[in-house]
């Protein structure tokens, strides 16, 4: 595919597209948050398989028949209810835990189950709980995963490329880490959609983190292939259009392929896969857009490389 978009010269416009989503992204973030899931904020989960069909409704219907007998310590509308690759006989129920782990806090968990299975005759495939403790040190082992992630991304492309080009990778990355989670912390605007920051959203987020460095490397590769065979005294930005021009294709392939597996996955895979494939499907069209809209361009400006670019100087990589 020969073409010849104008990457650089768009540069600016691309610096909006991204200001105003990163804005947008930061403004959700930080008023509304994101919708932490029982991995990360504690609590109980049930994952039953009723003897007749229901549905959530039907649920939290018998939950607050068991509000009316005794005091429940939460709300039912802080119960997650989700129905397992769309069986209507089989769910998994969430709801918090006790702050204070207690052995009326027990109690309360096997009242709650007796009075489910009486109401609405169930077995009980898994019964689980997960102290506020060890969710808060989840949400901390997932913070120090995702940073680690940035430093090694950057310590590994200054080795094998250049400081310049590992500092357009990493801004590349926290830009779709940023906006990512903004959508997800967006989605949670919207009931039918609410995503629930789990441990397999995680995943995702770490998998986008790769994904993105995987694109922006295929285009900093061609970016110093072309300083090398380019004539004396060719400009760096033409260089980089035309390096990305280059990659176009391979880009385009290599989204295509790696969204029609998510697409399955959103329309599929039921609710435990949801906030899965929804988060990684939106961060890979993010990641396609940043790596070739967003690593290499914003390095023209921050560097100030406008000139020329020619053999022997600092934009060829000192190891090969």
């Amino acid at each position: 595919m020969n073409t010849k978009l104008r990457f650089v010269e768009n540069r600016y416009i691309f610096y909006t597209i991204s200001g105003v989503m990163l804005l947008i992204a930061l403004f959700s973030l930080f008023t509304k948050g994101l919708n932490y899931g029982i991995d990360f904020k504690g609590g109980n989960i049930l994952k039953v398989v009723f003897e007749k069909e229901t549905d959530d409704k039907a649920i939290r219907e018998v939950f607050n028949k068991i509000g009316t007998k005794t005091q429940l310590y939460f709300n039912v509308d802080q119960i997650t209810i989700q129905n397992v690759a769309n069986d209507k006989k089989e769910f998994i129920i969430q709801y918090p835990v006790n702050k204070i782990e207690s052995i009326e806090a027990n109690n309360v968990k096997m009242m709650i189950e007796t009075e489910l299975n009486n109401e609405m005759p169930y077995s009980l495939e898994q019964s689980s709980s997960i102290g506020p403790t060890i969710g808060d040190e989840l949400k901390r082992q997932g913070i120090i995963a995702a940073f680690l992630s940035c430093v090694g991304i950057l310590l590994y492309l200054g080795y094998r490329f250049d400081f310049h080009s590992a500092a357009g990778v990493v801004i590349a990355v926290v830009h779709d880490l940023i906006i990512t989670l903004g959508f997800i912390s967006i989605m949670g605007s919207f009931k039918n959609l609410q995503i629930t920051f789990d441990t397999t959203v995680l995943a995702a987020i770490l998998t986008l983190l790769g994904y993105s460095v995987n694109d922006s490397i295929v285009v900093f590769d061609r970016i110093r292939e072309n300083i090398r065979i380019s004539k004396n005294g060719t400009a760096y930005k033409q260089i980089v259009n035309d390096s990305i021009n280059q990659c176009i294709s391979r880009t385009i392939n290599t989204t295509i392929t790696t969204l029609l597996p998510l697409f399955a996955l959103v329309l599929y895979g039921g609710d435990t896969l949801r906030g899965f494939s929804v988060s990684l499907l939106f961060g890979c069209l993010i990641g396609t857009y940043s790596s070739n809209c967003l690593a290499a361009t914003c390095i023209i400006d921050i560097f100030k490389k406008k000139g020329e670019a020619t053999k022997g100087t600092d934009l060829v990589p000192a190891h090969n």
